[in-house]
């Protein structure tokens, strides 16, 4: 009987995997933002921030392409007449609208005929005109990348490691969202930042996520602090971002755990791959928006004065390197 099981298990797995994809298959379908709903407040930020993106970085090169860019004014153009439209003007709209008028404004394309058709149909946007402008981009020197320079980096990185025991005591939320606030420079796919944190204290609230997290046993009741990481699925357009979703949700995760321990705070990833009737009933507890997808949860605390931790062995550098010589050509 054994054996027969042995032999069947690795199919079961297979089903399982299918199900999940069929089960994001669904989420994608229902949520993400290839539609492209340009009434939907949120839908049309995130179309935004990956258009006018694409200008700020054809206004960053050196040198430019002359006559570059022109496409993608005309499309934030129209994201910002559908706002004018829906009365309802958000972060991304005012910065669409500064963007475009910093790229028509550029001297390599001030006086063509694009920039006339555009400052004659924004003439209607004086809306948009009372915020404190931001510049598209900056003069950033050598020495100021040079800030980020750690005189001993392993001391940081090396000085880290998961803590499944805290202190009984939470961690205020003001540091919380100072880590957040660091994590949100994370990058993103074409800076569209699809990212939201939900933080919860209460004991009661704690225990029912963690009903559905299967990796916090032992030490679930001491977590002080919890965090979930998720990402908003109307962020992603194209067809080939349907997993872009945790990509981004896995960066930002890192970068708030490493901002965490920038502060003196621990934290232990807690996985979040679970099958779609946990996902279901997750929701059904946990007052999450039902486009954004769950990429992990975190636990949370401030570290006791003496702790135990796993020493967690890595892999040799030769197992995880490989440099790539175009030079030598093909092996074998």
């Amino acid at each position: 009987m054994n054996i027969i099981w042995k032999s069947i298990r690795p199919y079961g797995r297979v089903l399982k995997a299918l199900e999940g994809f069929m089960y994001d298959l669904k989420r994608f379908y229902k949520y993400a933002g290839w539609r492209i709903n340009m009434s939907d407040k949120d839908v049309r930020n995130y179309y935004s921030v990956k258009v006018y993106h694409s200008l700020e970085k054809s206004l960053s090169y050196k040198n430019r392409n002359i006559g570059s860019g022109w496409t993608d004014a005309f499309l934030i153009l129209e994201a910002i007449e559908y706002a004018l439209k829906s009365k309802e003007i958000a972060f991304h709209d005012y910065l669409a609208y500064e963007r475009l008028i910093q790229f028509i404004n550029h001297p390599d394309n001030a006086n063509t005929e694009n920039a006339k058709k555009i400052r004659s149909r924004l003439k209607e946007t004086k809306y948009f005109q009372n915020r404190e402008t931001t510049p598209a981009t900056f003069n950033y020197k050598e020495s100021d990348y040079q800030k980020g320079i750690l005189s001993k980096p392993e001391d940081f990185f090396f000085s880290r490691f998961s803590l499944r025991e805290f202190k009984d005591e939470i961690v205020d939320e003001d540091i919380i969202k100072h880590a957040v606030k660091l994590a949100i420079k994370s990058p993103s796919v074409c800076n569209r930042q699809p990212w939201h944190i939900y933080h919860i204290t209460d004991k009661i609230t704690k225990e029912k996520a963690l009903k559905y997290q299967a990796g916090n046993r032992g030490f679930g009741d001491k977590i002080p602090n919890l965090i979930i990481v998720t990402t908003d699925l109307r962020a992603f357009i194209a067809g080939q971002e349907h997993y872009q979703h945790w990509i981004d949700g896995g960066m930002f995760s890192m970068s708030f755990i490493w901002a965490l321990h920038s502060l003196g705070i621990a934290s232990c990833c807690l996985n979040w791959s679970q099958s779609p009737s946990n996902d279901k009933a997750f929701r059904k507890l946990i007052n999450i928006h039902p486009a954004h997808t769950i990429s992990m949860m975190i636990a949370v605390g401030k570290p006791d004065t003496e702790n135990i931790v796993c020493s967690s062995k890595r892999r040799p550098l030769q197992e995880v390197y490989t440099f790539i010589d175009s030079n030598k050509g093909e092996e074998g």
